[in-house]
């Protein structure tokens, strides 16, 4: 063989190099089995690629509104007093500092909610609704859907999903039946009904229901407000708060900020950051997230492990164009580029198309869900079970980039051994029909 032409087959541009690559990707007389598991390893990318965008963007959703909807109204930190009133300073002290963005006071207790035959437990807090009202008043839907002005004392609100258990509206009148050993039953008023339940002593409230609210969330299923001098009366507390509620600039330094809080306080006085109470509820959510990562990362491994199946079949069918190659004097170095580069096309079209069609469904997903609810008249996602009773999705670009990263990484890996099988090829015995 000529020298120049050796010497041509070392130099092959890479981009011819490609351009081949491209040719026996599309196949021109490929067997029909080849071309099958062709398609379905190009299927299988595509599909692991889009199950593992939509799911990701779910689980970011998930995440996302647990931080902004269920941590942005619930209290990152709660100090619990111990009934004194000499705390005032350091209490004053605290909504001070740079880190706390906002201070709610709050009397909190268990109550019975009934509605005619109907009667469900509750979660009583009562609250500065005027502060409330800047936190999560986009929540709260009044009489005809109208904003609330204001929480006059005798007035509630309730969780929608609670006052749709109870079965009643904004406007609609409600008990709250609330023991006594959270009630001096000294300071029981004389307009409220008491009986004697299980040898306590109860009181009975009469309440208007005013508002409700929605906020998607678990809190539906439970919450009531009421006023803080009308929670106060109820249950005795001469102090006029339990407590104090707190939420922080960065809601993940709560409890960094809490137990720092706690060392300036007295030992009687109680502090809780919310990972005491919803701490489970997103470790649950992170490893839901890795262990799905894990899962579907998998099925771009199978997927992977398609194209190397498929490289070895097109390398056995192509073995006497690649022993003409090599006779030709294509380096064996190019031959190992030229299948490796048909492997990484299965992988860029797999994953170019695995990313638009998972974008697509994380977009349309949210919508869908909520117009498939709407037509069977059930919710698919209770709160009674998930903590939003919507689904959620956010996507994010570093999710992109590395389900993308993985996804190449496997093919390029699967693509080796084949490219290098092609590349050790003898030509002399191949065209003599003695090559395997």
């Amino acid at each position: 063989m000529p020298v120049d032409a050796r010497q041509a087959g070392k130099n092959l541009p890479r981009a011819l190099q490609r351009q081949l690559a491209w040719r026996f990707f599309r196949g021109g007389q490929r067997s029909a089995l080849v071309s099958m598991i062709s398609s379905v390893s190009l299927a299988g990318m595509v599909v692991a690629v889009a199950l593992l965008v939509l799911v990701l963007s779910v689980m970011n959703g998930f995440e996302r509104e647990f931080r902004e909807r269920i941590l942005g109204l619930v209290p990152h930190a709660t100090i619990q007093l111990d009934g004194s009133s000499g705390l005032q300073q350091t209490l004053a002290d605290v909504a001070k500092q740079p880190s706390t963005r906002r201070v709610l006071p709050y009397i909190e207790f268990k109550a019975l909610a009934i509605r005619g035959t109907s009667a469900q437990p509750v979660l009583v807090q009562g609250t500065d609704y005027d502060r409330f009202r800047e936190l999560a008043g986009e929540f709260i839907h009044g009489i005809g859907g109208q904003a609330l002005a204001g929480l006059a004392p005798g007035e509630v609100i309730l969780g929608q999903r609670l006052a749709d258990k109870l079965g009643v509206e904004p406007g609609d009148k409600l008990r709250l039946m609330v023991m006594a050993q959270r009630q001096k039953a000294a300071q029981i008023d004389s307009s409220l009904s008491a009986s004697v339940l299980s040898g306590q002593r109860a009181a009975v409230h009469s309440v208007a229901l005013v508002a409700t609210l929605h906020t998607g969330s678990e809190l539906d299923q439970h919450i009531a407000l009421l006023d803080l001098a009308s929670a106060a009366q109820i249950t005795g507390n001469e102090l006029g708060y339990d407590g104090i509620q707190l939420q922080f600039n960065e809601v993940f330094a709560a409890p960094l900020h809490a137990r720092r809080i706690a060392s300036e306080l007295p030992d009687a006085v109680q502090v809780q950051d919310w990972t005491r109470t919803y701490g489970n509820l997103y470790t649950a959510i992170q490893l839901s997230r890795q262990m799905v990562v894990l899962l579907l990362a998998s099925i771009i491994a199978i997927a992977a492990f398609n194209v190397f199946v498929t490289l070895g079949m097109v390398v056995r069918h192509k073995r006497a164009d690649i022993a003409i190659l090599r006779s030709m004097g294509l380096a064996r170095r190019r031959v190992l580029g030229v299948f490796i580069w048909q492997g990484m096309w299965v992988a860029f079209i797999g994953v170019g198309l695995g990313l638009l069609l998972g974008c697509g469904l994380a977009l349309l997903a949210p919508a869908a869900v909520n117009s498939l609810q709407g037509l069977l008249g059930n919710a698919l996602l209770s709160t009674e079970i998930y903590p939003i009773d919507y689904l959620p999705a956010q996507l994010r670009l570093t999710d992109l980039l590395l389900i993308s990263a993985i996804a190449l990484a496997m093919s390029f890996v699967a693509s080796v051994i084949p490219a290098w099988q092609a590349a050790r090829l003898q030509p002399a015995a191949v065209l003599n029909g003695k090559g395997r």
